[in-house]
């Protein structure tokens, strides 16, 4: 077995506004470049902290799937290193070296209405080649069951690694908070902030017809919707506006990493109704923050928020209604919620994501 081992990372499908597995590609390629015991190496559209950049083509999946298909091979070969690591499905069917991939979920089989025809038969299409792997990760045991299911891969091959809130997420100082209360048209109303407007499995729809029903016990509480807008927003928008509580609404559109912080800790509660997540990082950076989570009872959610989170039954808008009326009244019960969010995201982090995933490349190389 080497004493540093040398590893090639596959974050070629590195997007230029990191969410979801970009989060994990940035957090573990950092957390593993920081270890001592092994010299990385990114193959990525930009530089990513710590590691040798190896330079890919940036652009449409097309184009990273021909470099993928055409180069990856090569240039793993030509980099000297022990192992690959894909941080995003593929792998290569032919290498020199062990390979290794990550998973983060596989929605496209279970929820393939959220895929776009085509994008959802490119998503199938990497993802079968996992059979090419020597080892699989993924973010929580509900992935494992699904590559089990969908993809047919021996379980004996698949190791669930948690994934973690972002390296230095916490609680936002007033002054941020009030800062972001006014750049997003807040004021200071309580507000529900939801994640993910433009995927139809987020299910942001189910806050949105929660509103009404919360504003009729408590008047002045706002919903702040966030993410890239997409084919999802003028029917949301027009829901909205049938339930009489457009005025209530807050179309935050894209929200850059900066101002994420001092939206959670702003608000009395992350409303997170998605049908099904991999691991789901938002509701654990938003406890990060010391904000309450609403979640779904779904796969994934019940694993990894569990004792730390208020779960809600699938697609039940009255349900959402009553637990943010529960925070509301009840501070003492909100502050208690608060400080087991936080003492849950704590345990939860990228050294030790980093500490698991060198564990399985030493499983692979001699």
């Amino acid at each position: 077995m080497p004493n540093v081992l040398r590893v090639a990372l596959d974050a070629s499908a590195l997007p230029a506004r990191p969410a979801g597995a970009g989060v994990y590609m940035l957090e573990l390629a950092a957390a593993l470049a920081a270890r001592p015991s092994l010299e990385v190496t990114a193959f990525a559209p930009r530089p990513l902290p710590g590691c040798c950049h190896r330079p890919v083509p940036a652009g449409s999946p097309a184009r990273r799937f021909a470099w993928q298909l055409r180069s990856l091979g090569p240039a793993v070969a030509g980099s000297g290193a022990h192992l690959l690591h894909g941080l995003h499905f593929y792998t290569p069917r032919r290498l020199p070296v062990p390979a290794v991939t990550t998973f983060h979920d596989l929605t496209f089989f279970r929820i393939p209405r959220r895929y776009p025809p085509s994008r959802r038969w490119y998503y199938r299409l990497i993802a079968h080649t996992a059979r090419f792997a020597d080892r699989v990760i993924v973010p929580s045991s509900a992935v494992a069951q699904d590559a089990v299911r969908y993809l047919g891969l021996p379980a004996e091959r698949i190791r669930v690694i948690p994934e973690a809130p972002r390296a230095g997420l916490r609680a936002a100082d007033p002054a941020r908070v009030a800062a972001a209360r006014a750049k997003y048209a807040l004021g200071d109303a309580p507000y529900l902030l939801c994640l993910g407007t433009a995927e139809p499995g987020k299910r942001a729809v189910d806050a949105v017809r929660a509103l009404p029903a919360i504003r009729e016990r408590h008047p002045g509480v706002l919903l702040a919707l966030a993410g890239n807008p997409g084919p999802l927003l003028g029917p949301l928008q027009r829901e909205a506006a049938r339930l009489g509580v457009a005025d209530a609404v807050r179309w935050l559109g894209y929200v850059p990493d900066a101002d994420l912080p001092a939206l959670l800790t702003g608000a009395v509660a992350l409303v997170f109704p998605s049908l099904f997540e991999g691991f789901g990082l938002p509701p654990l950076e938003a406890m990060a923050c010391g904000t309450p989570v609403i979640a779904a009872d779904a796969p994934a959610m019940s694993e990894v928020l569990a004792g730390a989170a208020l779960f809600v039954p699938l697609r039940a808008p009255e349900a959402i209604a009553a637990a943010v009326s529960r925070l509301l009244a009840d501070p003492a019960f909100r502050a208690d919620l608060a400080h087991q969010s936080l003492q849950h995201a704590a345990r939860f982090s990228w050294a030790n994501a980093a500490d698991l995933t060198e564990s399985v490349y030493r499983e692979l190389v001699p």
